[in-house]
């Protein structure tokens, strides 16, 4: 191999690894575009010392600004321009971060990576009474796709949901360390635009009529979606699902769109374990209503075999059985959330406990007739409920 070969190749590879130290960072940029928001950049950037605090950030933005694209882009230059990226926390990016705790070490130290990023501006999109959601999925630059998850945002502005990444907006990486370079392409980005290098796991924040694919993000192929996708509206039936409502619906489309990459599989496990311990839960939750109606049951029984004794108000005594109903019925609400076939485990569990919900409610009901006629009958006589007569005439108890 020659010298300008051997050069070739080196260079190559210098090119490879830089693509991979910067595949869920922004690209750098070569020139200055004119910046339309000069004015309210100032604003916040002149009135930036006296923020101590979150709210302090979001009181300002609220009293300042008026419109709703004034008050998210105020949000987005602080962000952009206060929050640096830590390349050293790059591989720490989790799902499942606190986010609480999240956005106060943001904060506090002015530094942090995506889901970081996203999870500030989120919050004081929230705070100034903007709806908010953190979009989570992958990027590439390139031909490489990223092999750790990006967090980016959408905004509702004047009933529309739009798309922002404050951290590719706030600069990119060189050499490993962080430059500040503001960058308004990725604010109010247009989707078909952000789609080239950002890919949620929910297809429906791709905010296309087509959506594409995994494979035809990675590829750069046409989308083969027949039915134009009402996106806005989806977007707005999706957040008034329940959580697990929105977990399972994410599941099902992440698994349709697919899930061949790292982090989209890794997220599809994510999410089904979340979902199983959603309805591991209610499982749970089932099983100890139901022994609780049995022990309930029980009390009532053994209160019964002392023939209503010591002395209780027929209210009370009626009370006994309507709750060991309640919490059947509570039981059984909660085994109707689960899905039969959800696993091997979970369905002979519904089984048996649906079976054993039967026998007691036939009990149940056996008892509620007798406390009723033992509450219609005079006192006087009440006590000869508690027997029955052999065949001989005998009373026995």
């Amino acid at each position: 191999m020659d010298g300008a070969a051997v050069k070739m190749k080196k260079d190559l590879i210098l090119v490879f690894l830089l693509f991979l130290s910067v595949a869920t960072y922004s690209q750098k940029k070569t020139s200055e575009p004119v910046n339309p928001f000069v004015e309210i950049d100032k604003l916040v950037d002149d009135n930036n010392t006296s923020f101590s605090t979150l709210n302090a950030i979001a009181a300002f933005v609220d009293s300042t600004f008026k419109k709703e694209e004034d008050k998210c882009r105020a949000i987005y230059h602080w962000v952009t321009k206060n929050i640096s990226y830590a390349p050293e926390l790059m591989f720490t990016y989790k799902t499942s971060n606190k986010r609480t705790q999240l956005v106060k070490d943001v904060f506090e130290n002015k530094t942090g990576i995506c889901i970081g990023y996203a999870t500030v501006f989120d919050t004081l999109c929230k705070l100034v009474k903007l709806p908010s959601y953190i979009i989570e999925g992958s990027t590439k630059q390139s031909f490489l796709p990223a092999i750790i998850g990006h967090a980016w945002c959408s905004v509702k502005i004047n009933n529309t949901w739009q798309l922002f990444d404050p951290t590719w907006g706030s600069g990119y990486l060189q050499n490993n360390k962080f430059v500040r370079r503001l960058n308004n392409d990725y604010y109010f980005t247009d989707p078909d635009k952000l789609i080239k290098t950002h890919y949620p796991i929910d297809p429906i924040w791709q905010m296309k009529m087509f959506p594409i694919t995994l494979y035809q993000f990675h590829t750069g192929a046409a989308s083969t979606i027949k039915a134009q996708w009402w996106y806005q509206d989806s977007i707005n039936d999706f957040l008034k699902l329940s959580e697990i409502e929105k977990i399972t619906a994410m599941a099902r489309r992440l698994n349709e769109f697919g899930t061949s990459s790292e982090v989209t599989a890794n997220y599809y496990n994510y999410l089904k374990s979340k979902e199983g311990e959603y309805y591991t839960k209610k499982l749970n939750s089932a099983g100890n209503h139901f022994n609780h109606a049995t022990e309930v049951y029980n009390d009532y029984i053994n209160f019964k075999n002392k023939q209503f004794t010591p002395t209780k108000p027929d209210a009370e005594i009626s009370k006994m059985m309507t709750a060991v109903t309640e919490l059947v019925e509570l039981s059984k609400a909660e085994i109707l959330g689960v899905p039969p076939d959800f696993t091997e485990q979970s369905a002979t569990y519904i089984q048996s406990i649906n079976k054993q919900v039967k026998e007691l409610e036939s009990k149940i009901e056996q008892e509620t007739i007798f406390v009723n006629r033992y509450i219609s009958t005079k006192k006087a006589s009440r006590k000869n409920l508690f027997y029955v007569k052999t065949i001989y005439g005998i009373p026995v108890k």
